[in-house]
């Protein structure tokens, strides 16, 4: 039996026992990338609330596989990972640790005055009380003592209120970490734990549950009242004739915790975008392809889906037609938007639909269409100028990038458009 370590602490007895690849991690395929959240402090909520990290569980069945580790000159050496008891102990420790010292940094730590050595029934003074449940691990290392690589996870976080004794949050999160320079083990695993945990604290809807106690949050996946929008005309000669009409319709979108973009779907002044650009803001500057800023209110956001939706004054700018086909794998489609920030908005790139994947349940659009930081919450054209998804992920696998189908957007918000005019808009 071969040993190897997550962290130099961790043993992994069972590294090297058989088991069926095809319904555990696929190790042909790359470390899915998220992107992280900025973690909310409690004193950008306002309030003095504190939070504990109460239970862990997994539904990760033991034996199961989670990833490869490799070591050897060259880390031509390579091993499975298999989940098993030391692996889900190692876990609880390091998730109560980092949740801990994240909750005191950002201000939600729990009052030591409430305890005492002489209670009868020794509790958590804390105001709520946070559980885990892992739901997938797909960890790949290089190196034994000093490592590199790659760690996604998903994990359902939910929120006990002590006040109001019951559970007022819950969620899936994934989170990823990734180090192209070996860390000492303590410091990678550190690394990939605490995106787990940021990646809670930065969820707009789990600020929101801490802050109000849950009282009047609705719940998640609670349907919206559908609205119907007037939708944009289609541009007549494509987008190599209409390029700069359809440029003037995508705008940056700067909303306190970086920039993003978005495009306007309806004259009346309705915007797309993703929830991690605007992240819990209510208001954003919204800067206009012409150069002008104008103030906009996020009306709906879904945060699991990842879409929002804006509104600014009625806009006399170009819109764009949402295509009410699915996109077809090999046709050409384009990418607008603002990568890096406002200096390079007005982007456009060409490419071709890769693929249609389902992960975890979850639709995107594949495309070798480039896109980089800032790009995000913008469209996803085709060759006739009309929006078939919204930009969620880059890679740095070059030509595999993420975008979240319009029809999905369109649900997920609640949003009906009514009928496309039939002339298209000329081109300018």
């Amino acid at each position: 039996m071969k040993t190897r370590f997550i962290a130099s602490a961790l043993l992994l007895s069972a590294t090297l026992f058989p088991t069926a690849w095809a319904a555990d991690v696929d190790l042909s395929k790359p470390v899915p990338k998220i992107e992280a959240r900025k973690p909310i402090s409690a004193a950008a909520l306002g309030v003095e609330r504190s939070v504990q990290f109460a239970l862990w569980k997994s539904a990760v069945e033991v034996n199961d596989v989670v990833g490869r580790l490799e070591d050897g000159l060259f880390c031509t050496e390579s091993s499975k990972l298999l989940y098993g008891k030391k692996l889900d102990d190692w876990l609880l420790g390091q998730v109560s640790k980092v949740f801990r010292e994240e909750a005191t940094r950002l201000g939600f730590a729990e009052r030591e005055e409430n305890k005492s050595v002489f209670d009868e029934k020794p509790a958590s003074g804390a105001d709520f009380r946070v559980g885990a449940t892992l739901l997938q691990l797909d960890y790949r290392s290089c190196g034994n003592n000093d490592i590199k690589g790659s760690v996604f996870t998903k994990v359902k976080w939910e929120v006990f209120s002590v006040r109001r004794q019951k559970v007022i949050y819950t969620a899936s999160i994934d989170a990823s970490y990734s180090s192209d320079k070996e860390l000492a083990g303590k410091d990678f695993s550190r690394g990939f734990v605490l995106s787990m945990v940021d990646n809670l604290f930065g969820d707009t809807r789990f600020a929101e549950a801490i802050r109000t106690d849950g009282v009047g949050i609705e719940p998640a996946g609670k349907a919206l009242a559908p609205l119907t929008l007037n939708p944009g005309q289609q541009v007549s000669g494509g987008v190599g004739k209409a390029a700069t009409s359809l440029l003037g319709a995508v705008v940056t979108i700067e909303s306190g915790v970086g920039s993003g973009s978005a495009f306007y779907i309806s004259q009346d002044g309705y915007l797309l975008t993703n929830q991690h650009v605007v992240g819990d803001a209510k208001f954003v500057r919204v800067k206009l392809a012409g150069g002008r800023s104008v103030v906009g209110e996020v009306l709906r956001a879904d945060s699991a889906r990842d879409v929002a939706l804006i509104r600014t004054d009625a806009t006399t700018s170009a819109v764009l037609a949402i295509r009410p086909t699915e996109a077809r794998v090999g046709e050409e489609v384009y990418a607008l938007g603002s990568p890096f920030g406002d200096m390079l908005s007005g982007t456009l790139t060409r490419g071709v639909m890769s693929s249609r994947r389902i992960f975890e349940g979850v639709a995107y659009l594949q495309s070798d269409v480039a896109i980089n930081p800032g790009n995000s919450g913008g469209p996803l054209l085709d060759a006739d100028g009309t929006v078939l998804g919204i930009a969620e992920l880059g890679s740095r696998a070059q030509g595999i990038n993420l975008f979240i189908p319009i029809g999905e957007a369109l649900d997920k918000l609640s949003l009906v458009l009514g009928p496309r005019p039939l002339t298209p808009t000329a081109s300018k």
